[in-house]
């Protein structure tokens, strides 16, 4: 999975919260229980956003810190010392 395809399925669930939300609220002459049967669903999307982001950013402090630094470059050899023959 691409970084932007996992930032996708992160945001996803938070999307759908506010969808569910917005129903919610738009809905004339519900009764109150499916209210709160939507507000629950929004409510357990957004839980799933919690938790998909923070296992994101937990993945990435890992691999941040199994991942060795960058090495760097080394510079090129001076050659031989002076006074010192090359066949």
């Amino acid at each position: 999975m691409t970084r932007s395809q996992l930032g996708l399925v992160v945001t996803l669930p938070w999307l759908a919260a506010g969808v569910v939300l917005l129903a919610m609220t738009r809905l004339q002459g519900e009764t109150r229980e499916a209210q709160l049967g939507l507000f629950g669903s929004a409510a357990i999307c957004f839980s799933i956003g919690c938790l998909a982001r923070t296992s994101l950013g937990l993945h990435d402090l890992m691999q941040a810190r199994t991942v060795p630094p960058a090495a760097a470059p080394s510079a090129p050899s001076p050659g031989p010392p002076p006074g010192t023959r090359q066949p």
